[in-house]
Protein backbone atom coordinates (compact mmCIF):
# COMPACT_ATOMS: atom_id res chain seq x y z
CA UNK A 1 0.00 0.00 0.00
CA UNK A 2 1.34 3.53 -1.00
CA UNK A 3 2.36 5.75 2.35
CA UNK A 4 0.32 7.84 3.93
CA UNK A 5 0.91 11.40 2.63
CA UNK A 6 -0.15 14.47 4.24
CA UNK A 7 0.78 17.78 3.35
CA UNK A 8 -0.20 20.71 5.49
CA UNK A 9 0.82 23.65 3.72
CA UNK A 10 -0.91 27.38 4.84
CA UNK A 11 -0.43 30.75 6.00
CA UNK A 12 -1.70 32.79 9.18
CA UNK A 13 -3.37 36.11 9.47
CA UNK A 14 -4.43 35.97 5.44
CA UNK A 15 -4.71 32.71 5.34
CA UNK A 16 -3.04 32.14 2.28
CA UNK A 17 -3.21 28.24 1.40
CA UNK A 18 -4.71 27.83 4.34
CA UNK A 19 -5.36 29.11 7.65
CA UNK A 20 -3.10 27.08 10.09
CA UNK A 21 -3.50 25.07 12.09
CA UNK A 22 -6.82 24.76 9.65
CA UNK A 23 -7.12 22.46 6.75
CA UNK A 24 -9.63 24.35 4.49
CA UNK A 25 -9.00 27.67 2.70
CA UNK A 26 -10.43 30.93 3.08
CA UNK A 27 -10.71 33.67 0.84
CA UNK A 28 -7.97 36.50 2.28
CA UNK A 29 -5.24 37.34 0.60
CA UNK A 30 -1.69 38.80 1.29
CA UNK A 31 -3.25 41.98 -0.03
CA UNK A 32 -0.81 43.82 -2.13
CA UNK A 33 1.85 42.99 -5.14
CA UNK A 34 5.18 41.86 -3.65
CA UNK A 35 4.43 41.24 -0.38
CA UNK A 36 5.99 37.86 1.21
CA UNK A 37 5.45 35.36 4.21
CA UNK A 38 7.72 32.94 5.40
CA UNK A 39 6.86 29.63 7.16
CA UNK A 40 7.66 27.13 9.10
CA UNK A 41 5.11 24.65 10.41
CA UNK A 42 5.62 21.17 11.78
CA UNK A 43 2.75 17.97 12.43
CA UNK A 44 2.54 15.05 14.35
CA UNK A 45 -0.04 12.18 13.31
CA UNK A 46 -0.37 9.51 14.91
CA UNK A 47 -2.39 6.54 12.92
CA UNK A 48 -5.29 4.06 14.48
CA UNK A 49 -2.47 1.03 13.62
CA UNK A 50 0.26 2.34 16.17
CA UNK A 51 2.62 4.22 13.62
CA UNK A 52 3.25 8.11 13.13
CA UNK A 53 4.15 10.71 11.24
CA UNK A 54 5.68 13.69 11.59
CA UNK A 55 5.97 16.82 8.57
CA UNK A 56 8.36 19.83 8.39
CA UNK A 57 7.02 22.31 6.12
CA UNK A 58 8.88 25.26 4.71
CA UNK A 59 6.67 27.33 2.69
CA UNK A 60 6.92 30.91 1.33
CA UNK A 61 4.06 33.19 0.14
CA UNK A 62 4.33 35.94 -2.76
CA UNK A 63 1.34 38.41 -3.35
CA UNK A 64 0.77 38.74 -7.18
CA UNK A 65 -1.51 40.82 -6.90
CA UNK A 66 -4.01 42.71 -4.19
CA UNK A 67 -6.27 39.69 -4.88
CA UNK A 68 -3.72 36.85 -5.64
CA UNK A 69 -0.91 34.82 -3.92
CA UNK A 70 1.07 32.36 -4.87
CA UNK A 71 2.71 29.95 -2.56
CA UNK A 72 5.67 27.74 -2.99
CA UNK A 73 6.16 24.82 -0.63
CA UNK A 74 8.82 21.85 0.63
CA UNK A 75 8.12 19.07 3.45
CA UNK A 76 10.07 17.06 4.75
CA UNK A 77 8.74 13.60 6.38
CA UNK A 78 9.07 10.77 8.61
CA UNK A 79 7.38 7.65 9.14
CA UNK A 80 7.61 5.45 12.15
CA UNK A 81 6.12 2.20 10.56
CA UNK A 82 8.88 0.01 11.47
CA UNK A 83 10.86 1.00 8.75
CA UNK A 84 11.32 4.63 9.93
CA UNK A 85 11.47 6.10 6.14
CA UNK A 86 12.15 10.21 5.94
CA UNK A 87 13.30 11.75 3.74
CA UNK A 88 11.86 15.03 1.11
CA UNK A 89 8.31 15.03 0.55
CA UNK A 90 6.12 15.83 -2.61
CA UNK A 91 6.96 19.87 -2.92
CA UNK A 92 4.76 21.92 -5.04
CA UNK A 93 2.79 24.94 -5.40
CA UNK A 94 -0.43 26.88 -4.56
CA UNK A 95 -2.41 29.47 -6.82
CA UNK A 96 -5.09 31.73 -4.81
CA UNK A 97 -7.21 33.92 -6.46
CA UNK A 98 -10.05 35.85 -4.44
CA UNK A 99 -13.25 36.11 -7.06
CA UNK A 100 -15.50 38.56 -4.73
CA UNK A 101 -15.07 40.39 -2.46
CA UNK A 102 -17.98 41.99 0.69
CA UNK A 103 -19.88 39.70 2.46
CA UNK A 104 -20.41 37.09 1.43
CA UNK A 105 -16.66 36.51 -0.55
CA UNK A 106 -15.49 33.53 -2.91
CA UNK A 107 -12.58 31.93 -4.11
CA UNK A 108 -10.63 29.29 -5.37
CA UNK A 109 -7.86 28.16 -4.30
CA UNK A 110 -5.49 25.53 -6.99
CA UNK A 111 -2.72 23.39 -5.11
CA UNK A 112 0.11 21.30 -7.45
CA UNK A 113 2.00 18.93 -5.88
CA UNK A 114 5.39 17.93 -8.14
CA UNK A 115 7.15 14.85 -7.81
CA UNK A 116 9.73 15.28 -6.01
CA UNK A 117 9.69 13.47 -2.95
CA UNK A 118 11.58 10.13 -2.12
CA UNK A 119 10.44 7.05 -3.29
CA UNK A 120 8.13 5.30 -0.82
CA UNK A 121 7.02 9.28 0.66
CA UNK A 122 5.33 10.96 -2.05
CA UNK A 123 2.80 10.10 -4.55
CA UNK A 124 4.64 9.31 -7.04
CA UNK A 125 3.59 11.13 -9.78
CA UNK A 126 2.50 14.54 -9.80
CA UNK A 127 -0.78 16.09 -8.55
CA UNK A 128 -3.34 18.06 -8.27
CA UNK A 129 -5.76 19.64 -5.08
CA UNK A 130 -8.81 22.06 -5.94
CA UNK A 131 -10.81 24.05 -3.48
CA UNK A 132 -13.76 26.03 -3.89
CA UNK A 133 -14.35 28.74 -1.27
CA UNK A 134 -17.31 30.65 0.39
CA UNK A 135 -17.58 32.63 3.48
CA UNK A 136 -19.63 34.82 5.52
CA UNK A 137 -19.03 36.70 8.72
CA UNK A 138 -22.13 37.20 10.70
CA UNK A 139 -21.97 38.85 14.06
CA UNK A 140 -18.40 38.44 15.01
CA UNK A 141 -18.07 35.03 13.19
CA UNK A 142 -16.72 33.82 10.25
CA UNK A 143 -18.54 31.37 8.57
CA UNK A 144 -16.44 28.93 5.96
CA UNK A 145 -16.41 26.32 3.57
CA UNK A 146 -14.94 24.20 1.19
CA UNK A 147 -15.58 21.86 -1.49
CA UNK A 148 -12.60 19.94 -2.53
CA UNK A 149 -11.13 18.09 -5.27
CA UNK A 150 -8.29 15.83 -5.07
CA UNK A 151 -6.62 14.75 -8.57
CA UNK A 152 -4.97 11.14 -8.04
CA UNK A 153 -6.40 8.68 -9.72
CA UNK A 154 -2.97 8.79 -12.26
CA UNK A 155 -1.40 7.11 -8.75
CA UNK A 156 -1.91 3.26 -8.32
CA UNK A 157 -4.27 2.02 -5.90
CA UNK A 158 -5.60 5.73 -5.72
CA UNK A 159 -9.37 7.27 -7.03
CA UNK A 160 -9.36 11.34 -7.26
CA UNK A 161 -11.38 12.01 -3.79
CA UNK A 162 -14.12 14.94 -2.89
CA UNK A 163 -14.59 16.65 0.17
CA UNK A 164 -16.16 19.39 2.06
CA UNK A 165 -14.38 21.40 4.76
CA UNK A 166 -16.68 23.75 7.20
CA UNK A 167 -15.10 25.59 9.68
CA UNK A 168 -16.24 29.13 12.38
CA UNK A 169 -14.01 30.72 13.57
CA UNK A 170 -13.14 34.40 15.50
CA UNK A 171 -11.36 36.65 16.97
CA UNK A 172 -10.52 37.99 20.16
CA UNK A 173 -9.16 41.28 20.38
CA UNK A 174 -7.11 41.12 17.25
CA UNK A 175 -4.77 39.15 19.91
CA UNK A 176 -6.01 35.46 18.95
CA UNK A 177 -7.95 34.17 16.18
CA UNK A 178 -9.28 30.54 17.13
CA UNK A 179 -11.69 27.93 15.72
CA UNK A 180 -13.18 24.58 15.05
CA UNK A 181 -12.90 22.94 11.25
CA UNK A 182 -14.86 19.73 10.57
CA UNK A 183 -13.77 17.66 7.24
CA UNK A 184 -15.57 15.18 5.62
CA UNK A 185 -13.49 13.10 2.61
CA UNK A 186 -13.36 10.37 0.57
CA UNK A 187 -10.09 8.72 1.06
CA UNK A 188 -8.00 8.48 -1.93
CA UNK A 189 -7.17 4.54 -1.42
CA UNK A 190 -9.27 2.51 -3.41
CA UNK A 191 -9.59 0.11 -0.91
CA UNK A 192 -11.35 2.08 1.61
CA UNK A 193 -14.91 2.36 1.74
CA UNK A 194 -15.02 4.24 5.16
CA UNK A 195 -15.23 7.89 5.02
CA UNK A 196 -12.67 10.21 6.76
CA UNK A 197 -13.93 12.53 9.07
CA UNK A 198 -12.32 14.32 11.29
CA UNK A 199 -11.99 17.80 13.55
CA UNK A 200 -9.43 20.49 14.03
CA UNK A 201 -9.73 23.24 17.08
CA UNK A 202 -6.65 25.52 16.85
CA UNK A 203 -5.68 29.04 17.57
CA UNK A 204 -2.96 31.82 16.14
CA UNK A 205 -1.42 33.96 18.68
CA UNK A 206 -1.04 37.15 17.05
CA UNK A 207 2.38 38.48 18.56
CA UNK A 208 2.79 41.50 16.07
CA UNK A 209 1.86 42.88 13.39
CA UNK A 210 4.53 40.40 11.79
CA UNK A 211 4.39 37.63 13.11
CA UNK A 212 1.98 34.67 13.98
CA UNK A 213 2.21 31.54 16.12
CA UNK A 214 -0.12 28.74 15.30
CA UNK A 215 -1.61 25.30 17.75
CA UNK A 216 -3.94 22.84 16.84
CA UNK A 217 -5.26 19.62 18.03
CA UNK A 218 -6.39 16.95 15.31
CA UNK A 219 -9.17 14.33 16.20
CA UNK A 220 -10.68 11.66 13.77
CA UNK A 221 -13.98 10.52 14.43
CA UNK A 222 -14.23 7.67 11.83
CA UNK A 223 -12.71 4.39 12.48
CA UNK A 224 -9.80 2.84 9.72
CA UNK A 225 -6.69 1.49 10.71
CA UNK A 226 -5.06 3.62 8.29
CA UNK A 227 -6.31 6.67 9.63
CA UNK A 228 -5.21 9.41 11.51
CA UNK A 229 -6.14 9.31 15.31
CA UNK A 230 -4.94 12.24 16.83
CA UNK A 231 -2.38 14.71 16.14
CA UNK A 232 -0.78 18.16 16.79
CA UNK A 233 0.13 21.36 14.50
CA UNK A 234 2.31 23.61 14.92
CA UNK A 235 3.63 26.69 13.15
CA UNK A 236 5.70 30.15 13.02
CA UNK A 237 4.49 32.76 10.01
CA UNK A 238 6.69 35.82 9.57
CA UNK A 239 5.50 38.73 6.94
CA UNK A 240 7.28 41.53 5.18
Amino acid sequence: MILRFIVVVCAVSAFSFAYFPFLGEDTSTIGRKGGVEIEGNTTYFRYYDGTNHQDYILQVNVGLSPHMDISFFVPYSKFYNGDNLEGLNDAGFILKHLLSGGNPRFGYSLQVNIDTGRKGIGYGKSTFNLYLVGEYDYRGTTYNVNLVYIKAEQVEELRDSFGVIVGLFRNFRDVISYGVELNLSIPEDKSIDTPNVHLIVGCVYHLNSHTDISLGLHKTLTYHPSFVDYGALTGVLVAF
